[in-house]
């Protein structure tokens, strides 16, 4: 009778996996999380509604009157006022406005008054602090192309001098996306005197 043959046993089993097919986990759980913290990092930077409006307080509580200007679209504001809450119509009035806009020639003059509109009365206060209560997330306008609505609670503390003036508002933000970005074209109190701006 021959001589038994040796088994060749595999430490760890017959299921035991190789050294490539752990490579191979590795690397796909590397991508994975890769993925994940690059969609991540686009979600922080990725325009919203909600981000805009957030960032419309900021640049208001620094009295950053070039940047609030800058995130209004004022033929949209146009086109916005002109619906009267029939949004269904804002598109052809938003090209109807933008003719009128190219075919005046005071509308650069006019921002730039606005502008040091807001500038003067930035000046006039020491401070001003906007606190959000609550934000709702961003719904689409039904019946309109590329047009948010954003509710939001705030209080608004305004120091000029002596006085603090506080008060508590919760206003309606319509919002307009153009080339990838978010704008301002209206603005509805819906309690308090919201944001007197201009």
């Amino acid at each position: 009778m021959g001589e038994k043959e040796k088994e060749t046993v595999v430490e760890g089993g017959s299921n035991a996996p190789t050294k490539s097919v752990k490579s191979i986990v590795i690397g796909v759980i590397a991508v994975i999380v890769a993925i994940l913290v690059i969609v991540g990092i686009i979600n922080l930077v990725k325009p919203s509604p909600e981000k805009t409006v957030k960032q419309f307080f900021k640049n208001i509580e620094n009295k950053k009157a070039s940047k609030v200007i800058d995130q209004i679209d004022f033929v949209g504001m146009q086109a916005f006022s002109k619906c009267k809450g029939d949004y269904e119509d804002f598109a052809d009035n938003y090209d109807d406005a933008k003719e009128d806009m190219e075919d005046d020639d005071d509308y650069d003059e006019y921002i730039d008054e606005l502008k040091e509109e807001l500038e003067d009365k930035f000046e006039d206060v020491d401070k001003i602090k906007i606190e959000i209560k609550k934000m709702k997330k961003a719904k689409k306008v039904k019946d309109a192309k590329n047009l948010y609505k954003v509710n939001a609670k705030v209080k608004i503390t305004v120091k000029e001098d002596d006085d603090t003036d506080r008060e508590t508002t919760t206003m309606d933000f319509y919002l307009y996306k153009k080339g990838g970005k978010f704008y301002i074209v209206g603005m509805d109190a819906k309690s308090g005197k919201g944001l007197n701006l201009f």
